[in-house]
């Protein structure tokens, strides 16, 4: 995207992605460490569908969470390009705590309404990082990037927790909005962010949880917290 200058304003675009498919648990049901699972089958499948939308678009700038699946993602989006990519630890998803350390009696919502309770005082994800400081990292990196003036366009492949507070700002919904906003595998978001100089003077979200592979979610009808939630087996957790 070129761009687009309005009144002395300057329009710039970000494609924020969600990685792929994953397995967080083992074929046992264990949980497996969240910062090292790889893309699945169909996660790889999902991400190739999403670089074949975004094959005609134009990057300036590409960037990742530096969690293998969000680097496998942005692999598949940026085949037959020569586009650098960095690979930066503040990205990252939210880190939740143990899940053995939730009490059976309490884990369905604690899981299933991770996001609805996110604006509440000390609120963490699933007993793990906090919301308010997650949220001051992840805004913190968008700041960062909006601070180079040498794009106009920019891929940013990460998570789902991730995309939700972007587009919360976006919105000015905040952490009491991230339940509205879901993320499922390899979805595309697009944001344009006008400015005025280094100042941020307003965010238009348009398109939000595209999924190339899946149009109109058809095949999608848990909640991503849900989804989750059904992989979960309480007897290995609580053994």
């Amino acid at each position: 995207m070129n761009d687009i200058s309005l009144g002395g304003l300057r329009r710039r675009r970000c494609y924020l992605v969600r990685h792929g498919h994953v397995s967080y648990f083992d074929a046992d049901g264990r949980p497996l460490d969240p910062r090292n699972v790889p893309l699945s089958s169909k996660g790889l499948a999902q991400a190739q569908a999403l670089g074949r939308a975004l094959s005609e678009v134009a990057i300036d700038r590409a960037v990742c969470s530096d969690y293998p699946r969000a680097r496998q993602t942005l692999d598949q989006l940026l085949v037959g390009r020569t586009q650098p990519v960095a690979m930066l630890s503040g990205w990252r998803e939210i880190r939740a705590g143990r899940l053995r350390d939730i009490p059976e009696h309490a884990l369905q919502q604690e899981v299933t309404q991770a996001y609805a309770l996110a604006a509440q005082d000390g609120a963490t994800f699933l007993r793990g990082e906090g919301w308010e400081s997650f949220q001051a990292r992840i805004l913190a990196q968008l700041n960062a990037l909006l601070a180079d003036p040498d794009w106009s366009s920019a891929l940013i492949v990460s998570h789902d927790a991730v995309n939700r507070i972007l587009l919360a700002w976006a919105t000015g919904a905040g952490l009491q909005g991230l339940a509205a906003f879901e993320q499922d595998h390899a979805c595309l978001n697009v944001l344009d962010i006008d400015m005025d100089g280094p100042r941020v003077v307003r965010a238009l979200i348009r398109t939000q949880n595209f999924t190339p592979y899946d149009p109109v979610k058809t095949g999608i009808g848990p909640t991503v917290m849900e989804h989750l939630y059904s992989a979960i087996d309480p007897r290995r957790l609580h053994a």
